[in-house]
């Protein structure tokens, strides 16, 4: 006696009469009969052997009424019941299949379940080609479960398969009592523990969101075979727990039983996304055993886990022998050389692809347009979109939310509404993540109103678009109103995760409101919810980015009394505070807890490291740490470049340049910031005009003021101040304070004074409150002995506030930091420091040092301008550090250092054979044996 399935009541998903065949009928109804009854011809072309069953339905034909009158379910029946009385056209296949598609296009689903059930029973069909008939392209999953209920009240035992797609469906569409239901009669008949079955319920567990009772059918099953591990195993990945996929998928092989090609795959991807390297290379080797490191699949993943762990020469060596490429397999090698900033190589990859004979995909043009917007060729993104619209592809989501990035950092309003209208006119307004990229490219070109208007439009929003709307107006410093949308965002069922609160705790932090933002941590743990490590970075990042760099770093302190450990993110911030101060003893405790952490292997924390160390006068530490980095990308190269140029070797920075290009990677307009200061500081006109003009030729970098800063103090330090004066006039944009800056110390150094008084005036409007500009043009006037002036601008500046005397320089000794004031002489070994100075001095002029009196603008005797020399504070600071023995001697100077301090360094280095740095406002010296590195440029 046959077994069948007992589950609960199944009603139709339907409302009310809603059918999905029900579409078109009085157009398609009588084609679709007429093709059913129409056979015999083509079962006669098909195969002229079943004469006697053309025959049959020949006959059929000719008795029964036009089929194009036969427009109703009751004229379907009639035609049906003369087929009865046939019983050889009534079995046979073909019959049967028409017969059943027309039912379900009058939605009878008990008439087609009958049919089924006839010819499942007389075995015309067979249940693979029952789950075909289902399976045709559109057809609608429910119309499956509908046809279930009516089988299962006809009591059919249903075969494997069919279980296995029914319970398939049940899991696309989330019915999980359905479900239940099933599972429950499958136990009752003992029928559970089938493999296929299992793996189909595990699933269905999975996707409803309950993947324990998918662990606990796995663990409870009798025998636990090969489908069932692999198809845990890529369950666990699918549900994005991956270090606990890569645990299971260890215990597997712990077993003996090897991953299929899919498994390998997905806990490849895995690795790839969690940085497992080492766990990825261990299942390449396993890949390689059991012969699937061939297989495309395996080959693609492989080549996209060795690119997301940073291991480009991997991939490239496993792309090489893949055989017979694929779209598939070449747009994971593109991919990878985008994602690690290769993207000359990229490039290469796609002109090979085109040559192969294979065409570039949507996914490859997203790739490349992925790899232009991650490294800030956001002017690339709008040509790749250009081709890709040329290539009339359709926009997918990828592509619009990339483009809206790249519109975002470049603050380019108006194309961001073009993307905002393609998006409505296409219908992608429904797209939850286009939505939210929408508000936040709105939120960050500064037009919050629309960004709001965005937002107020979306029926579906999530928690990242209520945080982009929260980011955008704490960057616009409206932290009230972001308050204000939290509490509304929790009335709206949304609870704010720890990145709301991360952003407004950043906000706060970058106004220097530290209480506020501490209050904001405690409020988060009032909301059960646990500060993180991102929360502290956040904090000390908006400290760093106030440049309040002296409360980053104590809230470190603050980070591990509470038990929380810096990550990778909080180093490279600290490394950035370190740089900036720069304290060069703490770079270094920080670059010890990295190496003990092995943070200092990640490429952005080794990027900090090379500014750091670059930043503190250790070129050699920053170089050394900058050839370790196996795989660098452009801020590498940028941080490596910027290091050599601040310390004035220029041509270094120029050879390192062109090492960049013979990499693959392309520059980005900070690359040709880093080069031009090179060029800039060492004096190179002939390579700062042929870089300056390559930028634009050469990469369509536009030159921003930055650039044309560089090229002019470049001229203008050199004596080229006419052509100085000439590229001001040719700027697209207005000149600001950094470029005029730049003509009024040329001008200082050339005794230019005409052109120093243009540049003043356009200061003194830029930057009335600047005291350098006025010291300055008191210097210059008093070298010309116009005592007057001298005694004007000082009025002047006295009825604005500002000190006639101002600047600092500090050294660190034994952890601490010790500062000279111009206007305080506080420090406790003050006359110590005095008495050692000048012994120092009376040395030096045996040694033929000759104090620059041009470098003291008061009107003064010669001894007292000697006696104010001696109080300029690098020379304090340095002396200090000679009396402490410190070696070398780093000194910070707030301002740019005077000719006779520059020149006394020199003296003072020989005499004393040591090595001594001071990091003015401009640039580094580096003084050994009488000898700057700045070769007295600067």
């Amino acid at each position: 006696m046959e077994q069948t399935l007992s589950i609960s009541k199944f009603t139709s998903p339907y409302p009310n009469n809603f059918s999905p065949y029900r579409r078109n009928r009085k157009k398609c109804a009588p084609t679709i009969i007429y093709q059913a009854l129409q056979t015999s011809e083509s079962v006669l072309q098909a195969n002229p052997s079943t004469s006697s069953y053309v025959d049959n339905d020949l006959a059929t034909c000719h008795v029964l009424p036009d089929p194009i009158t036969s427009q109703s379910l009751s004229s379907l029946k009639q035609i049906h019941a003369q087929i009865l009385k046939l019983s050889n056209v009534a079995s046979s296949a073909v019959t049967m299949e028409k017969l059943i598609k027309m039912y379900l296009y009058f939605d009878s689903y008990q008439l087609a379940a009958a049919v089924c059930y006839m010819a499942l029973s007389s075995r015309a069909l067979s249940w693979d080609s029952v789950i075909a008939l289902l399976m045709e392209k559109g057809s609608n999953p429910y119309v499956h479960l509908l046809i279930f209920r009516e089988l299962h009240r006809l009591k059919i035992r249903f075969s494997v398969m069919f279980l296995v797609f029914t319970l398939k469906i049940c899991s696309e569409i989330c019915k999980l009592n359905l479900g239940l239901s099933i599972h429950a009669s499958l136990i009752k008949f003992g029928m559970a523990d089938e493999t296929y079955i299992m793996c189909s319920l595990m699933e269905l567990y999975a996707n409803c969101s309950i993947l324990d009772y998918s662990y606990r059918l796995f663990y409870e099953a009798p025998i636990k075979d090969p489908v069932l591990w692999n198809r845990l195993v890529a369950l666990y990945v699918d549900k994005e727990l991956l270090s606990e996929s890569l645990q299971l998928y260890n215990e597997m092989h712990y077993f003996g039983i090897t991953g299929d090609a899919i498994t390998i795959s997905k806990v490849l991807h895995a690795c790839g996304k969690i940085e497992a390297l080492r766990e990825g290379k261990a299942i390449h080797t396993q890949a390689v055993k059991s012969g699937l490191s061939c297989n495309h699949m395996v080959g693609s993943s492989l080549v996209t886990m060795y690119s997301k762990n940073f291991s480009i020469d991997n991939a490239r060596k496993v792309f090489e022998i893949i055989e017979n490429k694929t779209v598939v397999s070449w747009n994971a090698i593109v991919s990878s050389c985008s994602l690690n900033g290769f993207l000359k190589e990229a490039l290469e990859f796609l002109d090979r692809m085109v040559e192969s004979g294979l065409k570039p995909d949507l996914v490859t043009w997203n790739c490349i347009l992925s790899g232009y917007s991650r490294y800030g060729h956001d002017y690339k993104v709008f040509e790749v979109l250009r081709t890709i619209v040329g290539n009339r592809f359709r926009l997918s989501s990828s592509t619009i939310t990339c483009v809206l990035r790249s519109v975002s950092n470049l603050g380019l309003l108006r194309y961001g509404k073009e993307i905002h209208g393609y998006v409505v006119r296409h219908g992608f307004m429904g797209n939850v993540y286009i939505g939210t990229s929408l508000v936040d490219m709105y939120a960050k070109c500064g037009s919050l109103t629309s960004s709001q208007k965005v937002f107020d439009c979306m029926e579906n929003k999530n928690v990242h678009t209520w945080n982009s709307l929260i980011s955008g107006y704490v960057q616009e410093v409206q932290l009230n109103q972001a308050l204000v949308l939290i509490r509304k965002m929790k009335h709206k069922g949304f609870k704010p995760n720890l990145a709301t609160w991360n952003a407004l705790i950043s906000g706060y932090a970058v106004q220097g409101l530290s209480t506020q933002a501490l209050i904001l941590i405690r409020q988060i743990k009032f909301d059960s919810l646990k500060p993180n490590v991102v929360t502290w970075t956040s904090l000390i990042s908006g400290f760093c980015h106030k440049g309040e760099f002296g409360e980053a770093l104590y809230f470190v302190s603050e980070m591990l009394k509470e038990g929380i450990e810096p990550n990778s993110t909080t180093v490279s911030v600290l490394l950035r505070a370190s740089a900036a101060i720069p304290l060069l003893a703490k770079g270094m405790e920080l670059h010890c807890f990295a190496f003990r952490r092995a943070f200092d292997t990640d490429i952005y924390v080794a990027t900090a490291l090379v500014d750091m160390y670059s930043k503190s006068g250790s070129l050699r530490n920053a170089h050394r740490v900058f050839k370790r980095i196996s795989n660098k990308n452009l801020a590498s190269w940028n941080a490596m470049i910027m290091g050599f140029a601040s310390h004035g070797h220029g041509k270094e920075s120029i050879r390192l340049f062109e090492e960049m290009l013979k990499s693959g990677l392309l520059p980005d307009a900070v690359t040709y910031t880093a080069l031009l200061s090179g060029c800039r500081h060492s004096g190179l006109i002939d390579e700062g005009w042929k870089y300056f003009d390559q930028m634009q030729k050469l990469y369509n970098i536009l030159p921003t003021v930055e650039h044309y800063t560089c090229m002019i103090d470049l001229l203008a330090k050199t004596g080229y101040l006419d052509e100085a004066m000439d590229l001001i006039e040719k700027m697209p944009m207005e000149p600001d304070a950094s470029v005029w800056g730049a003509i009024l110390t040329g001008s200082k150094i050339h005794n230019n004074l005409e052109l120093a008084e243009t540049a003043a005036e356009k200061l003194y409007r830029l930057e009335p409150y600047n005291p350098a500009i006025y010291l300055t043009m008191i210097s210059l006037y008093a070298k010309e002995n116009r005592w007057e002036d001298v005694e004007d601008v000082k009025v002047a500046m006295n009825a604005l506030g500002l000190k006639s005397r101002f600047g600092w320089s500090w050294i660190a000794i034994n952890k601490k930091v010790h500062t000279f004031d111009v206007e305080q002489s506080t420090h406790p070994d003050m006359g110590e420091i005095h008495y050692q100075l000048y012994w120092l001095v009376c040395d030096m002029k045996k040694m033929g040092y000759v104090p620059d009196m041009s470098c003291v603008s008061q009107n003064v005797k010669s001894e007292e301008k000697e006696q104010l020399l001696m109080g300029h504070t690098e020379k304090l600071a340095v002396t200090y550090g000679l009396i402490c023995n410190t070696r070398p001697i780093r000194v910070v100077k707030s301002t740019r250092v005077c000719n006779d301090c520059h020149t006394w360094a020199k003296y003072l280095s020989r005499m004393c054979d040591c090595e001594i740095y001071i990091r003015d406002s401009v640039r580094f010296h580096r003084f050994v044996k009488g000898k700057c590195s700045c070769n007295d440029y600067w």
